[in-house]
């Protein structure tokens, strides 16, 4: 993730106290990080997203106290939380909403109707037993189609957060009508 252009020693991050030299890193390389994630993504908030989970692992790491070059460190974790983001979104489903275009070709039976009557109603069970902020950002995103974006603004809540409310909500579900 190196540019070309820079020089491994410019980082000038080697001197100092730890929090200090981490502040130094921070500010050097954050915004060249969020320049490259932003080209890849074509995402501001994705990019920021990452430059901040990988200052955090940065952070948390064991070994930033013994880095020689806490920039090749930082650009290894970029990295592999980019391969992570690529695998989780490769392995996402489409979702399909089901309206008149998206309509079986078979009629239903009225055994069928019975059946789809009680999915609903255990549906509605498994919504209304999620934990509130849990339930009230899974129904603003499925009931009222907001963006995440829409709904951390609305909510004051990050995009992280909001995704995790939907993720929660969707296992729980899921667990709750045997799937």
């Amino acid at each position: 993730m190196r540019q070309a252009d820079e020089d491994p020693g410019e980082a000038g991050v080697r001197s100092g106290s730890g929090e200090a030299r981490f502040d130094t890193l921070y500010r050097e390389q954050a915004p060249r990080l969020r320049r490259w994630l932003d080209a890849r993504l074509r995402s501001r908030e994705e990019a920021n997203d990452l430059v901040q989970d990988a200052f955090s692992r940065l952070l948390g790491s064991d070994a930033r106290e013994g880095l020689r070059q806490p920039e090749a460190f930082l650009n290894r974790i970029v990295r592999n939380l980019l391969i992570d983001r690529s695998r989780r979104v490769s392995n996402r489903t489409a979702h399909v909403p089901i309206d008149e275009m998206n309509e079986p070709a078979a009629r239903a039976t009225q055994e069928d109707a019975i059946e789809l009557t009680q999915m609903r109603e255990r549906y509605r069970a498994a919504v209304d037993a999620l934990p509130p902020r849990t339930r009230q950002v899974f129904l603003l995103h499925r009931a009222d189609e907001l963006g995440y974006k829409e709904i951390a603004t609305q909510l004051g809540i990050g995009i992280r957060t909001v995704e995790w409310h939907v993720g929660e909500a969707l296992v729980r579900i899921g667990k709750d009508l045997g799937q």
